[in-house]
């Protein structure tokens, strides 16, 4: 049985396993923290190998863009890990500026190409909350290695709040004129715009301290949560066909726990990561009968 040409279009399944390597930390699980980290850093690997696969195009940069996010949070979730700086020290120098690279070139093929674009799609928006998943690595970093990371992490965080944020909205706002969900294989991609409310609530506090700033965010983003389980969980009981989209589900829902977390709601934190975990599961296990099913 051959394995598909595993590309940063995989890297959703690296997002979602680093973080929830992670969050299951935070939350005292030691023995999951350790096999989702020893599972991401083998991810990262096969998907290094395979950008060569995959070579940045304007039409791919969502994908490059998880790619980014993948190594910023697999390098946080090592740290994590072993307490050693050295991993997200690295997965920072190296994925903060492709993050704000791949941003910006969504940013040039939306303006400047817009003809390769059609309706308008949260995994748009990927390439653009890349940077504030490294404006909170850059927080972390900021406590123990300077000021710099501090402003670097600021001019991250803002470069997604300026272009992020508008573009879902706008995506949301197509959504409603067509009267479309997303559906099928891309039904997980309904939780992407959530990616950016939690992953910016946990920088606000590290970078700001502005806790105001995610109880505003997660109010917000309440109903967007309400949708997303909609279109997820049909798509999930209806074992619909299997895709790298399916992945899109995990890496918000830890974001938000990880937002959560921050703000120091820890219970909310905690039913966040069953729901990751929960989510993750339906995703290895979706992939493990698509494999079977071309075996």
């Amino acid at each position: 049985m051959r394995l598909p040409k595993c590309g940063p279009a995989w890297a959703g399944a690296l997002m979602g396993t680093s973080i929830a390597s992670t969050l299951s930390g935070l939350h005292g699980l030691g023995v999951a923290q350790f096999v989702f980290a020893f599972i991401a850093a083998v991810l990262l690997v096969i998907f290094t190998a395979g950008t060569k696969n995959e070579p940045p195009r304007h039409q791919n940069m969502a994908a490059w863009g998880m790619y980014t996010m993948g190594l910023l949070a697999c390098g946080s979730a090592w740290t994590a890990l072993t307490g050693s700086n050295a991993f997200q020290l690295a997965s920072w120098w190296i994925g903060a500026p492709l993050s704000v690279v791949v941003c910006l070139w969504q940013l040039w093929g939306l303006f400047k190409q817009p003809h390769l674009y059609d309706k308008p799609a949260f995994p748009w928006g990927l390439a653009l909350v890349s940077p504030m998943v490294a404006a909170t690595s850059a927080g972390q970093l900021a406590m123990n290695h300077g000021q710099f990371y501090h402003f670097a992490g600021e001019l991250c965080f803002f470069l997604t709040f300026i272009t992020a944020i508008p573009l879902f909205a706008y995506c949301y706002w197509s959504l409603v004129q067509r009267r479309e969900r997303p559906r099928g294989a891309a039904a997980g991609t309904a939780w992407i715009p959530l990616g950016v409310v939690g992953q910016s609530t946990a920088a606000s506090t590290l970078l700001f301290d502005a806790h105001l700033y995610g109880i505003i965010m997660f109010i917000i983003g309440a109903p967007c949560v309400a949708f997303a389980m909609y279109c997820f969980y049909r798509a999930v009981f209806e074992w619909t066909p299997y895709s790298p989209g399916w992945w899109g589900s995990t890496f918000p829902v830890g974001t938000l726990c990880l937002g959560s977390w921050n703000e120091g709601w820890h219970r909310l934190s905690f039913v966040l990561l069953v729901l990751l975990l929960l989510h993750w599961g339906a995703c290895a296990l979706r992939f493990g009968t698509w494999r079977l099913q071309r075996a």
